[in-house]
């Protein structure tokens, strides 16, 4: 039995490590599956160039108290190799008004150890919900945020006690709600189903929990105005990154990252994972590394694809990275007496002499960023910033200042 469930393991993280797509299974209720929440998240990750697939199982009005006991939920958890598995308390199992909360706690346990059963190196996390409003007086500010104060405290007893997380969504929209109440972000007062601008503060806010980065930035705006969506990604991605251990994010789940700075044809990385046992470089050109920081020397300006692997309980999870070093040498190479560049320094154009026709020009600023490629020999130079630049031509580079 062990050399079986050894060799299982092994094959998961295989293929965890193989896999290109984020697979993520939400088990909730109709909270989770309005306005399409769960595909306006797998529109975002795509949008972001995080690979993501969603599937849904949320029979309207359920809570953990049915899910236990339905076979269909454990269907859904064997059908797939998951990457993330969230679930959804129910609407008042989450403040703890239907059940108490250790006897949800009790079954959350039974679905944790069931997904797990079947997908040993899936991530598992809670979604907090938001309650409805009742109306915008005092008074009934006062009574949503106990609300959601009970329902903060139950998640985070809940993620305490089977050593997982959640993502803030409730935090989320409760923020947006206390800093505006003129914009209802639920289908109306007294009803606890978000409408489309609430799912989209979710959607966000599962990004940010799921990914740890900004949804800023994504061109997928629902329903919403590009304004209203990209005011709902800040308040969402600040929601989340900015209190990470507030909603147990790294506090007991593997998350895999890495940094790294360039200093010409010097890399130094640094993997910014938490809790795994081990891991493993692979810089791109045949060299690998078992170190949590190490500077690698590589010898061509070309552009490398970086691999960081790591391991914990026998699951392998990779992080992959592009890094461009074709600029690098564009710091230390001579003029070539061959390419004459004119007028230097210049304001308005320049032109470059002994190019060949159809060859390719780059300009790239002092930090080494493309500013413009072109075949034109006759440039105009007119809105550049003041600064030095640099132009390459294939091998050749030549160093030309504009003021």
């Amino acid at each position: 039995m062990k050399r079986i469930l050894a060799l299982f393991l092994c094959l998961v993280g295989y293929i965890s490590l193989a896999q290109d797509t984020t697979k993520v299974l939400f088990i909730g209720n109709s909270i989770t599956y309005f306005n399409n929440m769960p595909q306006t998240f797998e529109a975002i990750a795509n949008s972001k160039g995080d690979t993501t697939q969603v599937t849904v199982y949320a029979p309207g009005g359920t809570g953990f108290i049915h899910h236990v006991v339905n076979p269909q939920v454990y269907v859904k958890f064997r059908e797939g190799i998951w990457d993330y598995v969230v679930l959804q308390p129910g609407s008042n199992e989450s403040p703890g008004y239907s059940e108490p909360i250790d006897s949800t706690l009790m079954r959350a346990r039974i679905l944790k150890d069931s997904i797990l059963l079947y997908n040993p190196c899936a991530q598992i996390l809670y979604y907090e919900i938001s309650y409805g409003v009742w109306g915008s007086t005092q008074a009934q500010l006062d009574q949503y945020n106990t609300t959601m104060g009970l329902i903060k405290t139950n998640l985070t007893y809940l993620a305490d006690s089977t050593e997982l997380f959640f993502a803030p969504a409730g935090e989320s929209m409760r923020t947006a709600w206390n800093n505006d109440q003129s914009v209802l972000l639920w289908g109306s007062t007294g009803d606890i189903h978000p409408n489309a601008k609430g799912s989209y503060i979710i959607a966000c806010s599962f990004y940010a929990s799921i990914f740890q980065k900004p949804s800023f930035g994504s061109n997928i705006y629902s329903s919403l105005t590009q304004q209203d969506a990209e005011m709902y990604q800040v308040l969402a991605d600040t929601t989340v990154l900015n209190y990470k251990s507030d909603w147990r994010i790294n506090t007991y789940n593997r998350f895999s990252d890495f940094d790294f700075t360039i200093n010409q044809m010097d890399v130094n990385f640094n993997s910014t994972s938490v809790n795994i046992d081990s891991l493993e470089w692979n810089f791109g050109d045949g060299t690998v590394s078992t170190e949590t920081s190490e500077t690698h020397t590589y010898l061509s300006p070309t552009t490398y694809t970086v691999t960081l692997t790591t391991y914990r309980n026998g699951c392998a999870e990779s992080i992959t990275k592009e890094v461009d070093l074709s600029t690098a040498s564009l710091f230390s190479v001579e003029n070539d007496s061959s390419f004459r560049v004119y007028p230097n320094p210049a304001s308005e154009q320049i032109k470059i002499d002994g190019v060949e026709p159809g060859e390719q020009i780059k300009i790239y600023s002092i930090h080494g960023e493309l500013v413009l490629s072109t075949t034109q020999n006759i440039i105009d130079v007119s809105h550049f910033k003041n600064g030095v630049y640099f132009i390459r031509l294939g091998e050749n580079v030549l160093k030309w200042v504009k003021k």
